[in-house]
């Protein structure tokens, strides 16, 4: 997995509102790049995120510019053997915000994707091609940024849509699962009788950062006997490990961030 700054440098020789905190934009409009799901984290002003491949395309912080030449990026993807296009248009349609919601985070804004009609499609359409033919019963979404992505993706490939909430946000009689952030816990819940034993269950959010939300969502749907497919985030932050905090359970990624 490549990062911009080392790709530029290359080429030129190819979310917690706590500890994942995640995204309203403070900043000018701008892009960045990104590659391979909810809260933008703690990290160095001067990293973006890079496509899995190592495809890499423009972003802009609030402090500056910092962009890779199309030349180089066309050079690159060439080099991986014709990255699927749609990765680079989704990476450049995100981009960092620095310091946001406290200094120290980066925070990664989708909102500046969900601008872009073709981007957003693209998005939901690489989701979609991964789990139409899976058997999926169940898309679960975290709140909140996973009621975002999921809602389509269930429409998609004949799944319900459960949403997973924090607490007394559901009205009916719920299940609730615990889990630790950087500091503190915080609930999950989710309404009893919506998901059933047996069904085939995708869990979806924007962003995975350290893990916890995700571990909580997995235990909620395991409980009452449903089996987790597979985990689905738009942004990974690999640094803070939180695929390995899931265990044996598959994640699937779009955009890789170095923080």
């Amino acid at each position: 997995m490549l990062s911009l700054q080392k790709l530029a440098t290359s080429l030129s020789a190819p979310l917690s509102r706590r500890i994942e905190a995640r995204s309203i934009t403070r900043a000018p409009p701008g892009t960045i790049a990104a590659a391979h799901s909810r809260r933008g984290t703690a990290g160095r002003a001067n990293r973006g995120p890079s496509l899995s491949s190592g495809m890499a395309t423009s972003f802009e912080h609030s402090n500056g510019v910092r962009k890779v030449a199309k030349a180089a990026r066309d050079q690159h993807m060439a080099s991986q053997g014709g990255q699927d296009p749609r990765l680079a248009k989704i990476a450049s349609s995100i981009r960092v915000i620095p310091d946001f919601p406290k200094p120290g985070i980066m925070f990664q804004d989708i909102t500046t994707l969900l601008l872009n009609p073709e981007a957003f499609k693209d998005t939901i359409d690489l989701f979609v091609e991964r789990y139409r033919e899976q058997n999926i019963s169940v898309v679960a979404g975290v709140e909140a940024r996973g009621f975002i992505f999921g809602p389509p993706i269930a429409l998609a490939i004949g799944a319900k849509f459960v949403p997973m909430r924090k607490p007394n946000k559901l009205p009916g009689e719920v299940i609730s699962e615990e889990y630790s952030l950087e500091y503190g816990t915080d609930t999950m819940e989710m309404h009893v009788g919506a998901v059933q034993p047996g069904d085939r269950a995708l869990i979806v959010d924007d962003l995975i950062a350290t893990g916890g939300t995700l571990c909580a969502a997995i235990k909620l749907i395991e409980r009452v006997g449903a089996e987790v497919v597979e985990c689905a985030c738009a942004i990974e932050l690999p640094e803070l490990k939180g695929r390995d905090r899931l265990g044996d359970k598959p994640l699937f990624v779009l955009v890789s961030s170095d923080i």
